[in-house]
């Protein structure tokens, strides 16, 4: 009868004790289990702990209170572990936002789960058929070869979609992809059949609250442009001024998400197992597509940066940009000045704006270097179909999906790097260089110097702004375990592009001394050492003017025997690392130390003959044993905790 009672009594704990790990586990073991972790461990746990109690009491007269106090103890230490092993081999490090559950839209979760797969399933077809699965295609070599480029162009205009924008994108790689490739991938065209105007106008009337006849005073139903994100209409504001409308097409959001996750997917697997994948970095620059696609996603992003740029540029010459309008422009719209003006590709438009080439394409680079060296905010994508001349000759430029921006350590660094060269002094490029990469110490300066030594003595001064010495820069870099930041990488490929639009203004012009020329024109703070040196003196005369009473004060207590020299054996991160496993030895010690106390006193408790004494020393050493066990188990989950997970 005992037996049933107590075993209806575990029976109804059990719920409550599921339920309740998870919160304990947290609290004790410093780690979150999830509820089905949580009730794996607890479940099991709790067998191992009615198992454990009816072994170690057979044969012993307790009550149903007692048995349930030691089956406790038991699951606690067998719940414990398992918590932390469930938790080491199942912890992953998820990219999902939180909240997302299959079970809110299955029907939508499932087919947006299935969709990338037929894609996978097409792409792969397409390769197939341009035979690039082949084995002779994996080599590293495979890259440099025409014959390659050309397939892997087929295939991208074949799967269409995404998949063209991804290789257009992918044309501006000079940095990490063979010339063969990128100028193979330049030719692709986007086969965009144009958005019907029925759908345009839902777009335009749920993203403005209002029909397009109320919103503009009139709007043209066939596009100006069409591309794979967004198209174009012409439309006139109500008090007749001409503006460009810029609508996202409806979908593109999904098309993004379901080929993103496919390059993503098939550039990991080309990753794994195939070399010339391997030299390019092909999982690195899928993830770098992809995020650039993702950000023209959102057109406020284009239209914040357009009115920055037209408000910093306003006094250049010759060059402007179009205005936003920001309360017509949302996310997926963007509203803009009306330009006419034809692309600078077109030598008929050019020769009749009446401004010799020469000077177009210096008024184009005098624009770029203020922004960059300037602003720090420039246009990143210059090439000659996003450069218009008007009648007049005036420069326009359009598109601002992609900026540049450069904050202050990269803009001072760049400036020392542009001053190094200029005074042909291979210490303050070194030393400019590791600023760039925020490196202060760990570099072998003097390497550096040697190396950046004979860069100067191949280019000489007028190479600085050059996009091959930058290339070859960065590459340098590298070579010297210096990471250069990311707006660096973008800066060369823009100054690339806008070598080759300034090559389409005007073949003879050469960007790197005509560069070093409008710098000193226009007296930029870094063409002139002297000013430079001037502002470091400035910046640093506070420092100065206090250093004689601090050379004083150190002679001084020299003199006197009074200087001492104290140093911190461990600093900073260093200290914190040391502090961490001293505390946890401490603990290891501590809980160490009451597991064999409390195993002494529950000995003491079996060797008692007084039933009092010995249901009393049971539980103090069993509640001992739980707590020293816990801060066993704790120290434990948290060293285990730092170590690698697993991806989703």
């Amino acid at each position: 009868m005992i037996t049933i009672r107590i075993g209806l009594e575990l029976a109804l704990l059990l719920p409550f004790w599921v339920a309740a790990i998870g919160w304990l586990s947290g609290r004790l073991l410093g780690i979150r289990l999830g509820r089905f972790r949580a009730a794996v461990a607890a479940t099991i746990g709790w067998l191992v702990g009615v198992v454990a109690a009816a072994v170690v009491l057979e044969g012993e007269q307790v009550d149903a209170g007692n048995f349930i106090l030691i089956q406790i103890f038991f699951a606690v230490l067998a719940t414990m572990p398992l918590a932390v092993v469930l938790e080491l081999l199942t912890r992953r490090v998820s990219t999902r936002p939180r909240g997302s559950s299959a079970l809110r839209h299955p029907i939508r979760r499932t087919r947006s789960a299935l969709a990338p797969l037929g894609r996978f399933r097409e792409l792969v077809a397409n390769a197939r058929r341009e035979n690039l699965v082949h084995v002779r295609y994996r080599a590293a070599s495979a890259l440099d070869s025409a014959d390659f480029a050309r397939r892997v162009r087929k295939v991208l205009e074949d799967s269409g979609g995404m998949f063209v924008k991804f290789g257009q994108i992918a044309s501006t790689r000079t940095d990490l992809l063979p010339a063969t490739l990128t100028t193979e991938l330049a030719h692709l065209q986007a086969d965009v059949r144009p958005v019907p105007v029925d759908e345009v106008r839902t777009v335009l009337e749920a993203e403005l609250g209002e029909p397009a006849d109320q919103a503009f005073e009139s709007f043209e139903a066939e596009p100006l442009a069409a591309a794979s994100i967004g198209q174009t209409h012409r439309a006139t504001l109500h008090g007749g001024e001409p503006v460009v409308v810029k609508i996202q097409r409806p979908g593109v959001d999904d098309l993004v998400r379901r080929d993103g996750a496919v390059l993503a997917f098939a550039a990991a697997q080309l990753d794994r197992r195939v070399p010339a994948a391997q030299r390019v970095g092909v999982k690195r620059l899928a993830g770098e597509l992809i995020d650039g696609i993702e950000d023209e996603l959102d057109y406020g992003h284009e239209a914040s940066a357009g009115a920055r740029l037209r408000e910093n540029r306003a006094d250049d010459t010759g060059l402007a940009v179009p205005a936003v309008h920001p309360t017509l422009s949302t996310n997926r719209i963007l509203v803009m000045e009306a330009v006419i003006g034809r692309s600078v590709a077109d030598r008929e438009a050019v020769d009749a704006c009446g401004v010799p080439r020469h000077e177009l394409a210096d008024r184009l680079l005098s624009s770029m270097l203020g922004q960059i060296l300037t602003d720090g905010l420039y246009h990143a994508d210059p090439h000659p179909g996003n450069v218009l001349v008007d009648a007049s000759g005036t420069l326009w430029l359009l598109d601002f999906g992609a900026v540049g921006r450069l904050d202050p350590v990269a803009l001072e660094g760049l400036q020392g790097i542009a001053l190094g060269f200029a005074m042909s002094d291979p210490m303050l490029l070194a030393r400019a260089v590791r600023h760039l990469a925020d490196d202060d110490s760990s570099t072998d300066l003097r390497a550096l110097e040697r190396d950046v030594g004979v860069l100067l003595g191949e280019v000489g001064a007028e190479g600085g702004l050059s996009p091959a010495v930058m290339r070859q820069l960065l590459a340098l870099m590298e070579r010297h375990g210096l990471e250069p930041p990311g707006s660096m990488v973008l800066l060369s490929r823009t100054m690339l592009t806008l070598e080759g639009t300034l090559k389409v203004l005007d073949p003879g012009f050469a960007l790197a001394p005509e560069a070093e020329r409008i710098v000193a024109r226009d007296q930029s703070p870094i063409s002139e050492p002297r000013e430079m040196i001037q502002h470091e003196l400035l910046r640093a005369l506070p420092a100065l003017r206090t250093m004689p009473d601090h050379a004083e004060t150190l002679a001084n207590q020299l003199r006197s025997g009074r200087l001492s020299v104290r140093t911190e054996r461990y600093a900073a991160g260093d200290r914190a690392v040391v502090e961490q496993w001293i505390n946890r030895v401490l603990m290891i010690a501590a809980g160490g130390l009451g597991a064999i106390t409390s195993a002494i006193v529950l000995a003491a408790g079996s060797l008692a003959r007084d039933h009092d004494v010995r249901t009393a020393l049971w539980v103090l050493g069993f509640s001992g044993l739980t707590l020293a066990s816990a801060l066993i188990m704790r120290t434990v989950a948290q060293s285990l905790h730092g170590l690698p997970v697993r991806n989703d």
